[in-house]
C-alpha cells in the first residue's frame, strides 16, 4: 500500500458521488488501522498521511422555533414526549433509547446520561457509553416533569423509559417510518431528522441565556471548544448584546460619557 494509491482511492470514492463528510470518515479509519501498523513495526511510515480530501462545506442547520417544536409534538402522537425531550434537553437519539426509569430523577429534574444504544449493520445493537464516553447529568425543564412521570409509572427501575409500540427498544428508523416523518411533514417540516432536534436544543438553552459551558455541558461535548464550532451561529447574537452591556456599564461613571452628553454636561454647569 502506497501514498499514491491511498490518494487515488480516496479520490475513486469522491468521484463515485460519495459525499465529502463520508470520504473524509472513511480516510480516518483506514488512516487510524495504518498507524496503529506503524505502531506495530508492520509499516514504516502510515501512506494515509498527507492525502488530499475534499472540502466537508458545514450543512446550514435548521433551528425550530418553540411553536414549531410544538406544532411537531402534537403531530406526532404517540412520539410526542419523545420529541419534546429530544428538543428540550438536547439529547442524542441513542441516549433516549438507552435512558432507564433509574436514571431519571424527577425531584432534582434531571436525567442521568449514562449509556447508548446505536444500531449498526445488519440490525444488530451496539450497547455502550455516550458519545463523548462520559456520564453527564441534563437538565429537565419543568413543564416536563409531570409527563415523564406519568410515562415511568409502574416500570421497573432497569426498564427503558421509552420503547417501540412493541416494547422493544426505539430506534431512530422505525420511529421516523412509523410517525416522525409524517409528523414533520404534518407540522410543515418536511425532511426533518431528529438530530435537528438536539440543535433546536442548544439553540432554545443559547436564547435563553445559556453560555457556552452550560451548552457544552448540556450536549455532552467534550470541550466547549467544540461547542462553538458546531454552534458558532448560535453565539453571534452575543456580541450585540454585550456590546449593550459594555454601554450601559460605561454610562454608568461619571468620566465616559459620549462628546455630545459631555458638552451638554458643560453647558449646564455653566449655567449654574
Amino acid at each position: 500500500m502506497t501514498h499514491d494509491g491511498v490518494q487515488a482511492w480516496t479520490s475513486d470514492l469522491a468521484a463515485s458521488g460519495l459525499s465529502a463528510a463520508s470520504v473524509v470518515k472513511t480516510h480516518r479509519v483506514l488512516s487510524m488501522v495504518l498507524a496503529y501498523a506503524v505502531r506495530s513495526r508492520r509499516l514504516a511510515s502510515n501512506p494515509a498521511d498527507g492525502v488530499t480530501l475534499p472540502r466537508v462545506t458545514a450543512a446550514e442547520k435548521r433551528y425550530l422555533r418553540p411553536a414549531q417544536v410544538d406544532d411537531l409534538a402534537r403531530a406526532a402522537g404517540p412520539g410526542r414526549l419523545v420529541v419534546l425531550v429530544l428538543a428540550f434537553t438536547g439529547l442524542r437519539w441513542g441516549e433516549l433509547a438507552a435512558m432507564r426509569v433509574s436514571r431519571v430523577d424527577l425531584l432534582r429534574r434531571r436525567i442521568h446520561v449514562a449509556e447508548s444504544v446505536t444500531e449498526v449493520d445488519g440490525g444488530r445493537l451496539d450497547w455502550g457509553l455516550p458519545k463523548s464516553h462520559e456520564h453527564r447529568w441534563v437538565p429537565v425543564p419543568r413543564f416536563l416533569v409531570d409527563d415523564l412521570a406519568a410515562d415511568i409509572a409502574g416500570k421497573a427501575p432497569d426498564d427503558p423509559v421509552f420503547t417501540s409500540p412493541r416494547g422493544a427498544v426505539l430506534r431512530v428508523g422505525g420511529a421516523r417510518r412509523s410517525w416522525f416523518d409524517r409528523a414533520a411533514t404534518t407540522a410543515g417540516l418536511p425532511g426533518l431528522t431528529p438530530h435537528e432536534l438536539r440543535h433546536t436544543a442548544a439553540s432554545l438553552a443559547v436564547s435563553a441565556g445559556a453560555n457556552v459551558k452550560a451548552v457544552q455541558r448540556m450536549l455532552g461535548h467534550a470541550r466547549a471548544s467544540m461547542t462553538l464550532d458546531v454552534y458558532a451561529d448560535l453565539f453571534d447574537d452575543d456580541h450585540e448584546a454585550v456590546a449593550e452591556r459594555l454601554d450601559v456599564l460605561a454610562r454608568a461613571v461619571g468620566g465616559m460619557r459620549a462628546p455630545g452628553e459631555v458638552a451638554e454636561l458643560g453647558e449646564r454647569r455653566a449655567g449654574r
